[in-house]
């Protein structure tokens, strides 16, 4: 028998099948008409009980007889109990788990998801990156020296991108990694607009299928990081709130909104779902390396008028010759021309970090006092010459009046008085079909 004639008997049976199949509905609807007679019912069962055995449908099973079945798919409360949760950056990405970032257009969502890459390859904690880039071109690329990063990198750092890959051959890769083993592994989508394979952003069964997806990477052992865009903020509310259906946040893991604050030129990452890890709100300087470094919060979130609120504090509580209480420093605030609920905010959040709130016991008030700022030192590569991960808290150079949390491996910013050469070790292997 040769291949078409095998053919032509699945298609017959398939047919045949399916007039079965199509036959037990019809007599399903049939036994609901007002015009059948009890005495008909019993033969329309009949008939319906050859049908169901003709093609094998049962008409009732035990729980017992599924016992096996369910064996192979039920909870393993060992390899539940062994599951470690892991960070990718403590307390920021964690491993194994799906992560949003969503931002305005030309935030920086990007560069700054190129240069996590480069940190997290450069710290060991993943082997290998997949980058999926939909939205840049070329010359967007050449510009941020990607071709540079790649080139350091090599097979450890995956970069796809139309300039040497059409969407389809991109789709084919996602198809082959969902059967390919990626503990380790990094897999970013830049950005979830360009694969919801002609889908529509604001309907959840579109949204639904993208993250299907990018689940069934994540279950066979990828960390996922797609980046997102969001709407245009309210006139009365000014927040970010990323666009299209809530099937995005429902079946992502943990999610931030991206935005970048000008005026200190940091990035401000804040965490609006956090499903698995203790996570918080994070802060960076980008270095023209692919490097960052992590700076305080609410340093990295201040505006410029309270940066100048925070000046005018400063210099009111240096020149008194005793401790300015509250109202003393509130009342010189206003007479200078800062609003009242801008200053008690730049005073609230200025404590433990410029100044310090001191309570007296006589009269239960508060008096403040300014912190020395006084650098430390960051202790650089061992004796083997070996970069190490250990972070410590150290006065930033590159910035005035910026405290940041920093390691040789994130870097430093260009001005700073050290230099730092970031580690990128040997190039390690991830198979990829070829196309």
């Amino acid at each position: 028998m040769n291949n078409s004639e095998s053919v032509a008997k699945i298609e017959a049976k398939v047919k045949q099948k399916e007039a079965q199949r199509a036959r037990l509905e019809q007599l399903e609807r049939l036994k609901l008409s007002d015009f059948v007679e009890d005495f008909d019912l019993i033969e329309i069962e009949k008939e319906m009980k050859i049908l169901k055995s003709e093609l094998s449908l049962k008409v009732e099973k035990t729980l017992n007889q599924l016992d096996n079945l369910l064996d192979t798919v039920d909870l393993n409360p060992q390899k539940i109990e062994d599951t470690k949760l892991e960070y990718l950056y403590q307390n920021f990405m964690v491993k194994n788990e799906i992560t949003m970032f969503a931002a305005p257009p030309g935030s920086g969502k990007s560069l700054i998801s190129v240069a996590l890459c480069n940190m997290f390859l450069s710290i060991n904690a993943i082997k290998n990156v997949i980058y999926f880039d939909g939205d840049n071109g070329s010359a967007t690329i050449k510009e941020r020296n990607i071709h540079i990063l790649k080139q350091n990198w090599g097979k450890k750092f995956r970069y796809l991108h139309e300039s040497n890959a059409l969407k389809k051959q991109m789709w084919h890769i996602i198809k082959q990694l969902q059967k390919t083993n990626l503990v380790d592994v990094l897999i970013v989508f830049d950005s979830i607009k360009n694969f919801m394979i002609g889908g529509d952003r604001d309907k959840n069964k579109d949204v639904s299928k993208i993250m299907e997806i990018l689940q069934s990477l994540r279950a066979r052992g990828a960390t996922i990081l797609f980046l997102h865009h969001t709407n245009k903020p309210q006139k009365d509310l000014q927040e970010l709130v990323y666009a299209g259906s809530s099937a995005f946040q429902e079946d992502t893991g943990n999610a931030y909104i991206l935005s970048k604050n000008e005026f200190k030129g940091t990035f401000i990452f804040k965490n609006f779902k956090a499903r698995t890890g203790d996570l918080k709100d994070v802060a960076f300087i980008y270095n023209n390396n692919h490097t960052l470094t992590e700076i305080d919060f609410l340093k990295a979130s201040e505006t410029q008028e309270i940066s100048e609120i925070n000046e005018v504090i400063k210099d009111f509580i240096e020149t008194q010759t005793q401790k300015p209480t509250y109202s003393q420093i509130m009342q010189h605030l206003q007479k200078t021309g800062c609003s009242k609920n801008k200053s008690n905010q730049a005073l609230q959040n200025g404590k433990g970090r410029y100044w310090q709130e001191e309570k007296l016991t006589q009269n239960n008030k508060s008096v403040y006092s300014l912190i020395p700022q006084q650098p430390n030192v960051v202790e650089y590569p061992d004796a083997d010459n070996n970069l190490q991960k250990t972070e410590q808290i150290v006065k930033n150079t590159c910035t005035s009046d910026t405290t940041s949390r920093t390691s040789p491996l994130l870097g430093l910013s260009d001005t700073c008085t050290a230099s730092i050469q970031v580690y990128t070790g040997e190039n390690m292997n991830i198979d990829i079909p070829v196309l």
